[in-house]
């Protein structure tokens, strides 16, 4: 990507909480996929406490519908059910959230999995599966929400990837392959949109506390997990920046399990 920002501090507008300030978002409408737990509702508990108001898009059941009563006790959210894979299903989403709240400013990509074996040993299935919803699942939900960020002539993309879209590792090379793909369509999307004032970010993160193990403020294993919500903060910041800021690539990872920590 041709334009990047460092992380600093702008002007508050509110009471903080986190990285960003209360209501920095207010009058926003957030599209968040793969909602309905983990980072993706981290995601959307960040946006909502900044003033948001969270469309969660997961397949349709009793995780989803809870995961918006969670959210609902915290700001605005509602369920926009579909499976990322389906042309179909997402675009209904993207339409019935812009006929609801009348816009859309935000885009969050965050719908994934992984999955890991020896090259070799990889099937047809697990390549095609992580395929489909890493990448394909991408594509199908920036091609059905970008002619409403266009119109606005505004809006902000952001995209979860992983340290797996910058570096190979063994066992991985499906999931690797899937997340290069992601880093690829987001950073020929940015060139294109940018002319829209739209801003795409990717966020890659590295060894996030994904069992959601209780973990001991200043332990080792502190310094070797992330958690949810660091991510959601960071992905809430570049949320709120300025709409002159535009920020590239970003990798996230804690302390002692970096590139360069080992």
């Amino acid at each position: 990507m041709d334009e990047a920002a460092g992380f600093g501090i702008f002007p508050a507008r509110g009471p903080s909480r986190g990285w960003v300030h209360l209501a920095e978002l207010s009058g926003q409408t957030a599209f968040i996929t793969g909602a309905s737990h983990g980072l993706g509702l981290a995601i959307a508990r960040e946006l909502a406490r900044a003033g948001a108001a969270v469309a969660c898009v997961a397949r349709p059941g009793a995780e989803l519908d809870q995961a918006v009563g969670e959210l609902e006790k915290v700001g605005r959210a509602f369920a926009a059910p579909a499976d990322v894979t389906a042309a179909s299903d997402i675009e209904r989403a993207v339409a019935s959230t812009v006929a609801r709240l009348g816009r859309l400013d935000i885009v969050v990509i965050n719908a994934g999995t992984w999955k890991g074996a020896l090259l070799h040993e990889t099937s047809e299935e697990m390549w095609d599966s992580l395929m489909a919803l890493n990448l394909k699942g991408a594509f199908l939900t920036l091609k059905s929400a970008l002619p409403h960020l266009i119109r606005a002539g505004r809006g902000t993309i952001v995209g979860i990837a992983s340290l797996g879209a910058w570096v190979g590792q063994p066992g991985q090379a499906a999931y690797a392959a899937s997340k290069w793909g992601l880093r690829g369509l987001f950073e020929s999307t940015a060139l294109e949109v940018k002319p829209h004032r739209i801003r795409v970010s990717l966020v890659s993160p590295h060894n996030i506390n994904s069992a959601g193990l209780a973990i001991a403020p200043g332990s080792e294993e502190r310094d070797r997990k992330l958690e949810p919500a660091d991510i959601a903060s960071l992905v809430a910041w570049i949320c709120a920046a300025p709409d002159h800021v535009s920020v590239g690539n970003v990798t996230i990872w804690p302390l002692a399990a970096g590139i360069t920590g080992g």
